[in-house]
């Protein structure tokens, strides 16, 4: 009778052994779907980002692509290549510097732009991204020059000059 009795014990044994390694398969493969779509949600943001930063290149064109500061573009739209991510810059001219090291003779003056920048992308994924730039130009008005030799050893701006002076990542609201 023992026989008997110890039979059925291994059947059930090996029913809760199985049952236990299931349940872990399919834990393990819940697991590696949500790791799969962490992964593509980073990758949404990283396009994002990419279209907010092509953005703000497209803005620095428009910028360049200007006969005078005052007559720049002030919003920017515009698709990825090949991709369904979008961006939109805004351009806000915030004035002039006049005070911009130069060559004797020149009367350049540097043109401040404020750039933001707004990435989408899939599964509302966005990007903000905003920058500070300064183009130099043809000065609108009387400057003050500050010397770039012999006093000090500095830069001496050239007309058509553009400066990077900041970026920065923003929150998206």
């Amino acid at each position: 009778m023992r026989r008997r009795a110890s039979r059925g014990s291994a059947l059930t044994v090996g029913l809760i052994i199985l049952t236990l390694v299931t349940l872990l398969g399919l834990a393990g493969a819940s697991s590696a779907h949500v790791e799969r779509l962490l992964a593509q949600n980073e990758a949404f943001r990283e396009n994002a980002a990419s279209a907010s930063s092509a953005g703000i290149e497209m803005a620095i064109g428009e910028i360049l692509a200007s006969s005078d500061p005052a007559t720049v573009t002030s919003v920017v739209r515009g698709r990825l290549p090949g991709a369904e991510d979008s961006f939109e810059a805004t351009l806000e001219f915030s004035g002039y510097e006049t005070t911009l090291p130069q060559a004797p003779g020149t009367a350049l003056a540097g043109a401040h732009f404020d750039i933001v920048s707004t990435g989408r992308s899939a599964r509302n994924a966005t990007d903000r991204q905003r920058a500070r730039v300064m183009w130099v130009v043809a000065a609108p008005d009387e400057v003050t020059p500050a010397d770039c030799e012999p006093l000090v050893a500095r830069h001496c701006f050239q007309r058509g000059e553009l400066l990077r002076l900041s970026w920065q990542r923003m929150p998206v609201e």
